[in-house]
């Protein structure tokens, strides 16, 4: 698993990596992921350009679909 992580970091870039690895981590019953921007930038001490465009890249790769503001669900 470290050598994905690593591999991933690599290709994304470390922060691009560790929000979509804790997207992945905090997902709801129904495989939505419920924070804001402001708040996924408070919980990983990131920009918010950074948290955005790591939405956007997963919103147009079709892996998150937006629900509303601050609430996603994962097309997996």
């Amino acid at each position: 698993m470290e050598l994905y992580k690593s591999i991933v970091s690599m290709i994304l870039g470390e922060k691009k990596s560790e929000i979509i690895e804790f997207i992945a981590n905090n997902l709801d019953d129904d495989k939505r992921f419920k924070y804001t921007i402001k708040e996924l930038c408070d919980e990983l001490n990131i920009s918010k350009p950074t948290a955005i465009e790591t939405i956007n890249l997963l919103t147009q790769k079709r892996v998150i679909k937006k629900i509303k503001n601050g609430v996603y669900q994962l097309n997996i």
